[in-house]
């Protein structure tokens, strides 16, 4: 039987769900999903990627394909009055998005013997933790308010987002060199704020940060200062490459965060780089995944 804290968490999704569902014409940004769910900006798309297997953007781009093709196969209304009901500026978005999906135009869709959203889940199961790995034990620690000198790089998620972080930590290893700041660095972390817009958003942010010790002298060109404040942490330990930190970030928001009675913080989640990749092989990397909770 699923605790009432895993519940409360799955109603979140559905309820987002249900609202995409009627409200495919609005922009439906993850800020306005983030509120229906009742979650904090920084954790929701990282709980709904987590639960459902999509991100938010990904769900309301296939929410939005199914219901045009639904549309399409139903009646004979013109594409573009189509494409406003659900969400696409006109026609021609509409059109392209269905070439580049499904490779057929609206025409084969109206005319075509066989529903493409065959091939195109629409509604996704939430994803099963799998019984043999052991439930996730965090360090649960608590520390002040925390300067973090920072450099901001972007890229896609799916292809270069590993040349952002190497862009921006070699920026913030200069960066901190020219203000004489690197004796005092406690830590190396990174942070990414943003809810991806999709796999190729080319937007998404990845933060590289210094946590430095004691006052922050002027900036050097081209970074900037983030604050983490002060309160408990959930820090839970990777060891291996980076390439698989997805798998840690979504054990943490799929099974140990519905289970384990926390309540989340408003405030951004980050990944504290233990050793340095290039003194260690990429098995034995060890990064720190810190989770803001009451």
């Amino acid at each position: 039987m699923r605790k009432p804290v895993e519940l409360s968490y799955r109603r979140r999704i559905n309820l987002v769900i249900a609202h995409v569902g009627q409200h495919l014409d609005n922009p439906l940004d993850g800020g306005e999903l983030a509120s229906v769910a009742s979650m904090s900006r920084f954790h929701f798309h990282r709980v709904f990627a987590a639960m459902t297997g999509l991100t938010p953007a990904e769900y309301v781009f296939l929410a939005r394909m199914s219901r045009a093709v639904e549309r399409l196969r139903k009646g004979r209304d013109p594409i573009t009055r189509i494409a406003l009901e659900v969400g696409f500026e006109g026609g021609p978005a509409l059109a392209k998005a269905l070439r580049r999906h499904f490779g057929m135009t609206a025409s084969e869709i109206r005319g075509s013997a066989v529903d493409p959203r065959l091939g195109l889940v629409g509604e996704r199961t939430y994803p099963r933790r799998r019984k043999e790995l052991p439930m996730l034990t965090p360090e649960i620690t608590t520390l002040p308010e925390q300067q973090v000198l920072c450099a901001t790089e972007r890229g896609r998620v799916n292809n270069d987002m590993g040349v952002a972080a190497r862009r921006a930590f070699a920026r913030l290893m200069a960066g901190a060199q020219a203000m004489e700041v690197m004796p005092r660095v406690q830590r190396a972390i990174a942070m990414a704020p943003d809810c991806p817009r999709g796999p190729d958003d080319p937007d998404q942010r990845f933060i590289a940060g210094y946590v430095i010790e004691g006052e922050m002298p002027a900036l050097a060109d081209g970074l900037h200062c983030e604050t983490l404040p002060a309160g408990r942490w959930a820090v839970f330990r990777h060891v291996g490459p980076y390439t698989t930190l997805w798998q840690a970030w979504t054990s943490v928001y799929r099974d140990w965060i519905p289970h384990s009675g926390c309540t989340l913080r408003d405030a951004m989640p980050c990944e504290h780089y233990v050793n340095d990749p290039r003194e260690v092989a990429p098995e034995q990397l060890i990064t720190d995944l810190y989770i803001p909770i009451e």
